[in-house]
C-alpha cells in the first residue's frame, strides 16, 4: 500500500473556494491536505461542469503528478459533482473571462481559458449558446445518463491508472428519481468510493450540510466555517478506509 502524498480535487466553485479569502488555505481540500499531510493541488473551475472535471483531469493530472514528484499511486483525486445543465465548448478565438464577479477564476492550465462554460447561470445573463444549450439538446434524463458514464469513465481511467479516487457533491444536484434509463450506470459505479451514499442524501452534500449553520457570501458559497465543517466530515469517513494510508494519522481536527 503506497502512501498517500498529493491530494488533487475538482469541481466547481464549492471545490475551488469561491468568497473566501484565502481558498488557498481555507477551502476544504486545502483543509482536508492539511489534516492528512498532504500537498494539495485544486483544478476547480468556478461555474465549472462535471464534464469539465473529467476533462481537465484526464488531460492534466500526468503534468500535475509530475510537478508533484510522485507516482500515481500516491495521488488521492477527489471530485466534487456539480450542476447537471452544466457544459463547455472549446472556441480558440476567445476566452472566457469573468462574466460575474463570483465566477470569474479558473485554475492555471493551459488553454483554459478557451473552455467556454454553458450553465444556466449564462443563459440568464444572455448567453446565447447556453440558452440554445438548455433549450434544445439539455434534458434531465440525458443529462443524468451523461453525468453516470462521463463518471464511470473517469473512474475507470484513474482505475487503469493506479489512483485511487473518492467522491462528493457540491449540492442536491441528481433528479428525485433518478431516470430509470440512468439507473443501471449509477449501480454500475462504486457507492463506496462517494461520501454519503448514491444518490447522496441531502445531509451528505456540502451546502446542505451546512446551510443555516454556519455563514455564506453574497453569492452562496459556505465561507471558511462551512468549509471546515466539510473537511472535518470528510476526515471522519477517511478515517474509517483502511484502503488508504496517509502521511499523517487521520484524526478529526479541530475548527
Amino acid at each position: 500500500m503506497s502512501t498517500i502524498r498529493l491530494l488533487v480535487a475538482n469541481g466547481c466553485s464549492f471545490a475551488r473556494g469561491a468568497e473566501l479569502a484565502a481558498p488557498e488555505r481555507d477551502a476544504w481540500p486545502a483543509l482536508l491536505g492539511a489534516d492528512l499531510g498532504l500537498r494539495v493541488a485544486n483544478l476547480g473551475c468556478d461555474g465549472g461542469s462535471n464534464r469539465r472535471v473529467v476533462r481537465s483531469t484526464v488531460a492534466h493530472l500526468d503534468v500535475v503528478r509530475r510537478a508533484h514528484r510522485v507516482t500515481y499511486d500516491q495521488i488521492l483525486f477527489f471530485g466534487m459533482w456539480t450542476a447537471l445543465c452544466r457544459d463547455e465548448y472549446y472556441d480558440s478565438r476567445i476566452e472566457d473571462g469573468p462574466v460575474r464577479p463570483d465566477l470569474g477564476v479558473r485554475p492555471d492550465l493551459p488553454e483554459e481559458p478557451h473552455w467556454q462554460r454553458v450553465a444556466d447561470w449564462k443563459a440568464a445573463e444572455g448567453d446565447r449558446p447556453s440558452r440554445a444549450y438548455l433549450k434544445h439538446l439539455f434534458s434531465t434524463t440525458g443529462g443524468t445518463v451523461n453525468f453516470f458514464v462521463d463518471w464511470l469513465l473517469l473512474e475507470h481511467h484513474l482505475t487503469q491508472l493506479g489512483v485511487p479516487s473518492r467522491y462528493a457533491f457540491a449540492w442536491e444536484v441528481l433528479p428525485d428519481p433518478i431516470p430509470a434509463e440512468a439507473v443501471p450506470v449509477m449501480r454500475a459505479l462504486r457507492a463506496d468510493l462517494v461520501f454519503g451514499q448514491l444518490p447522496p442524501r441531502p445531509q451528505d452534500t456540502f451546502r446542505e450540510m451546512v446551510v443555516g449553520r454556519v455563514p455564506f457570501g453574497h453569492w452562496d458559497h459556505p465561507l471558511r466555517e462551512g468549509h471546515r465543517h466539510f473537511a472535518d466530515a470528510l476526515l471522519r469517513w477517511l478515517r474509517t478506509d483502511e484502503r488508504l494510508h496517509f502521511p499523517r494519522a487521520v484524526g478529526t481536527a479541530s475548527a
